[in-house]
């Protein structure tokens, strides 16, 4: 048995990777101007970083300019007339999908295409359209890659294994027209309770093996164009129940979070795109009790200072427990630092509350401006 599912992990890998891109086209210009250099595998060197391109401009509209910040879910397997006006209006940036929104290949790649249509009609940045793809319980696309779960990629493979099965999983999404996977997780469970390893989706216990895993299927996914994402920074592998149940507050010790960051000091090294920060709070970083997400000293202090990340950050579920109604956590979110504001459902008030932050000074202009460009160069590096 094991020689026969290599055999067929093996022929699907090769018919994935040899598939046809069937997702809408982006403008001819955008590709051109910022092709995504290839990731280069877990036993190469790091790439030299090609050269930046021309910040891009800034859009006219307050509503554009923020818009792109938030991602969106909805119900049903096509977009509704709603949502496909909010992105013509560049309201809305990101799409998330999840089970619900999944039917077949087929279904996805007109969903997609339909909502790429919409932006490119509005005169916006492609969309970034996003699902959990982690392996093992978390797969929203049941029937494709990665094929083994985070901690079976360690007990029963490589390193080379894990960044194979990243390459999988971002082509087998690309040729249905997703373009960002959150994932890999990078926690690191301080205990057989945490509810990350219940729920089989951590790589290790230990720091180091998370951090050359969680890196080499990060570069994986990253070496097909499609954006990865660490998380849940700064690290929830020492809570027990999870995050996205209840409001949380963690106590690791010095030496766990110490750990919990150590996946982080390899992935940015390495060009990591995009960082989840966690709904869970850590008064050792923030003694204010904030939760992560809503944090300037974790955000803006922590990931973007101390670790020096540069990519594009952003939050886990906003409607999950933060101590505050989702709008109001994305409109503090905005103002400590975060990127994008992930939203399940359609985030009504969320666009109008970061205008109303913008116009009072509550929201830095010049912050604005930095978010918007740090997501528009990503959607350029990803564009098919």
């Amino acid at each position: 048995m094991p020689g026969l599912r290599r055999s067929v992990v093996a022929a699907v890998a090769a018919a994935v990777l040899s598939a046809p891109a069937t997702a809408a086209a982006f403008p001819t210009a955008w590709v051109a101007a910022f092709a995504h250099p290839a990731a280069s595998p877990p036993t190469g060197g790091a790439a030299a970083p090609a050269p930046a391109p021309a910040p891009p401009q800034v859009p006219a509209s307050d509503a554009k300019l923020l818009g792109q910040r938030i991602m969106v879910g909805f119900d049903g397997t096509t977009p509704g007339s709603g949502l496909l006006a909010r992105v013509r209006a560049g309201e809305v940036g990101s799409v998330i999908l999840f089970t619900q929104n999944i039917v077949s290949s087929s279904q996805v790649r007109a969903l997609t295409s339909a909502l790429q249509r919409a932006a490119r009609a509005g005169g916006n940045p492609p969309l970034l359209i996003a699902t959990d793809q982690e392996g093992g319980q978390v797969r929203r696309f049941s029937g494709g890659p990665p094929f083994l779960a985070p901690p079976q990629m360690v007990s029963e493979g490589t390193i080379n294994g894990a960044y194979r099965e990243g390459q999988m999983t971002g082509s087998y999404l690309r040729t249905r027209g997703v373009n960002w996977d959150l994932a890999p997780v990078a926690d690191v469970p301080t205990s057989p309770n945490a509810f990350i390893w219940r729920q089989g989706r951590a790589f290790s216990f230990d720091p180091r093996t998370v951090a050359r895993y969680a890196d080499a299927f990060a570069r994986g996914i990253q070496s097909t164009r499609i954006v990865a994402t660490g998380k849940h920074f700064p690290g929830a592998g020492s809570a027990t129940v999870d995050t996205d149940n209840r409001l949380d507050e963690l106590h690791p010790t010095r030496a766990q979070l110490a750990g919990a960051l150590r996946p982080y000091q390899t992935m940015i090294p390495a060009g990591l795109d995009t960082v989840m920060v966690s709904t869970a709070a850590f008064p050792a970083y923030d003694p204010s009790g904030t939760v992560s997400a809503l944090s300037s000293r974790i955000i803006g202090g922590l990931l973007r200072h101390r670790l020096g990340f540069r990519g594009v950050t952003i939050t886990d579920a906003l409607g999950t427990p933060t101590g505050h109604d989702e709008v109001t956590a994305g409109r503090l979110a905005a103002r400590a630092g975060a990127d994008v504001l992930l939203y399940t459902d359609s985030a009504n008030g969320e666009l109008s509350a970061l205008e109303s932050d913008l116009h009072g000074g509550r929201l830095s202009r010049a912050a604005a401006d930095a978010a918007y460009q740090r997501i528009v160069a990503l959607k350029r590096r990803v564009a098919h």
